[in-house]
């Protein structure tokens, strides 16, 4: 995982995200959180899930699931979170 920087830092402290892929694929962590395991595993959950649906569908589901649902409940987080246990 690359340590967010600049937009990418202040986007993820703004959302309280940990950790962010970003639609190209490239897996972000807050400094000091580059090599925890359970976040790496969270993110490549969610990596899994945009090579499965697709880029154009996972955005379009996320957005989807996030008015549904909201954040916690949308069916993405809660399978990073069952698979990663975070």
């Amino acid at each position: 995982m690359k340590t967010a920087t600049g937009l990418v830092l202040w986007y993820m402290k703004f959302w309280g995200f940990y950790g962010w892929i970003s639609a190209f694929g490239t897996l972000y962590a807050l400094p000091g959180y580059e090599t925890n395991p359970l976040l790496l595993k969270h993110e490549q959950t969610h990596e899994a899930q945009r090579k499965r649906d697709g880029w154009f569908m996972f955005l379009v589901k996320s957005g989807w699931y996030l008015l549904q649902y909201g954040y916690k409940d949308s069916p993405y987080e809660v399978e990073a979170i069952n698979i990663s246990g975070t």
